[in-house]
């Protein structure tokens, strides 16, 4: 990139899912010299993205520039009303802005940005899932194909080789994972840096994957002390290594190594979309709540066909299955075939016809569908009661309280300011950030006969929704200080010259 005679450069470094607190303490300790430096030159920002929505959102809302309410992207399954059934997340039509640049005339290079669609660069490169978290195509694709030998010549990422962690206490299996995540996060900034001075491209944009997917797993040792750890008795476990602070000690080396490379009067732009925080499972009473309360019903047995008895056979084999068994299957099935098999088994059987509210599944938020007749194809709700019931369901929703009296819901948002925004969206209707009460276990809904359990225990982090953005740059961005993150790609046309 410092070889290139254009003098109009950027190098963008995403690091999915990095918590702002636990970078800006690292920092403050020493921890992070490469990006202390960075920030001694540069200007710190918050980011505010669409993660209040969903985790899915937030790339997507980056590439596109567009809110979720109009990409329609909120999880990694979506919600498909013409057939009232779930699909898996593809890349749906907005182009990617790196599209523009290149159109411009700026050579760009791109390296595993989430969700990312592919766009035929003739110069730089595009790589997408290259030992990804995120798994959208289930394979690694390359272009051009000139890229294709570079790639081939650098070591394959460690997280090709699927580790399969049942939760805090699996040590061996943590141990595996963070040493791949920590030698995944080296290899990536060496490919990177390889990438770069091959190609010479003006605006380079990698994303550091690893990150989030450690952060799943070991959030624990970031924040041992909080109160969800200390109830579940995880803060009680012992620490593996590499640590948190080792894999973001490590993607700080290589973030310094690619600063260096792209020279010391290039801009430079590093960002969070979206942070982390404790978790200990994702709570999944939502949909038989709703059916206890009057708003959906499941479908009898004797009203199902031969089909639906056997997707309801198939998910209930696969909620008793052993541990090991449930451990064994991911680590030997691809990625892609886990996700067809786990499609029919998604979400309950709902008797439409009895339905006005239902939930869809998730890995964090609570999602709420309405039934609106115009929307859904089997829909019941007339538009005339759509605001009544989500105000309905908003109230109810509120009054979520444990036996103890402990609230359990922390925030509601009703995505449609009116149902005429509602009858063409395809994001949930409703969303609910949860408390931390709703970790605790056991667990008893105040007033309600409800089993209550959580999926995902395997996990002790989950999604904050706060990023940060440090920029090095020539623009003067005054009192400015958070961006939002469908505004980031205008910041970076700004670095180049265009859209203002």
């Amino acid at each position: 990139m410092s070889q290139t005679e254009n003098t109009n450069r950027l190098l963008a470094i995403g690091v999915d899912a990095a918590e702002p607190e636990f970078v800006r303490q690292m920092i403050a300790q020493g921890q992070m010299p490469a990006l202390q430096k960075l920030l001694s030159t540069g200007k710190y920002f918050r980011v505010e993205s669409t993660a209040g929505i969903g985790s899915g959102s937030v790339w997507p809302t980056f590439i596109s520039g567009q809110d979720a309410q109009t990409h329609g992207a909120y999880g990694e399954w979506l919600w498909e009303p013409a057939t009232m059934k779930l699909s898996r997340y593809r890349p749906r039509g907005a182009k990617p802005f790196w599209a523009e640049l290149a159109e411009q005339g700026i050579t760009v290079g791109i390296l595993d940005v989430p969700f990312m669609p592919m766009v035929a660069l003739r110069e730089g490169f595009e790589i997408s899932e290259w030992g990804p978290h995120d798994v959208v195509e289930g394979k690694i694709q390359v272009g051009p194909d000139s890229v294709g030998e570079i790639v081939a010549r650098n070591p394959p990422h460690p997280l090709e080789s699927a580790v399969a962690v049942s939760g805090p206490h699996d040590y061996q299996n943590l141990e595996k994972l963070s040493n791949a995540c920590l030698n995944g996060i080296k290899l990536r900034g060496t490919l990177t840096k390889d990438l770069m001075a091959a190609t010479h491209p003006q605006f380079v944009l990698a994303v550091f994957t690893e990150v989030h997917r450690s952060g799943h797993y070991l959030w624990h040792q970031a924040e041992p002390d909080h109160p969800v750890y200390r109830h579940s008795g995880i803060a009680n476990f012992a620490i593996t290594r590499p640590t948190m602070h080792e894999i973001y000690g490590a993607l700080d080396e290589q973030i310094g190594a690619l600063i260096n490379a792209a020279g010391e009067d290039t801009p430079v732009m590093v960002f969070s979309l979206h942070g982390m925080r404790a978790t200990h499972g994702t709570p999944a009473f939502l949909a038989p709540w709703l059916c206890e309360s009057g708003f959906a019903r499941f479908g009898d047995w004797g009203n199902q066909s031969w089909r639906d008895r056997a997707r309801a056979l198939m998910a209930r084999i696969k909620k008793l299955a052993p541990a090991g068994v449930k451990k064994l299957y991911y680590k030997i099935m691809p990625a892609t075939a886990t996700h067809r098999l786990a499609l029919p088994t998604m979400l309950p059987l709902y008797d439409w016809s009895q339905t006005r509210a239902f939930a869809l599944p998730t890995d964090q938020h609570g999602w709420i569908r309405i039934n609106l007749i115009g929307r859904e194809s089997q829909g019941i709700v007339p538009p005339s009661r759509y605001q009544d019931l989500c105000s309905d369901l908003e109230a109810r929703l509120r009054d979520l309280k444990s036996e103890d009296g402990d609230p359990l819901v922390r925030e509601i948002i009703k995505t449609a300011g009116d149902v005429e925004s509602a009858l063409t969206q395809r994001i949930p209707d409703i969303v609910i950030h949860w408390t931390d009460n709703v970790f605790k276990s056991p667990l008893r809904i105040k007033g309600s006969a409800v089993d209550v359990e959580a999926v995902g225990n395997k996990y002790t982090g989950q999604h904050a929704l706060e990023g940060f953005c440090i920029l090095r740059s020539p623009l003067d961005l005054g009192d400015v200080k958070v961006l939002l993150s469908k505004d980031l790609h205008r910041l970076i046309g700004r670095l180049f010259a265009i859209n203002g």
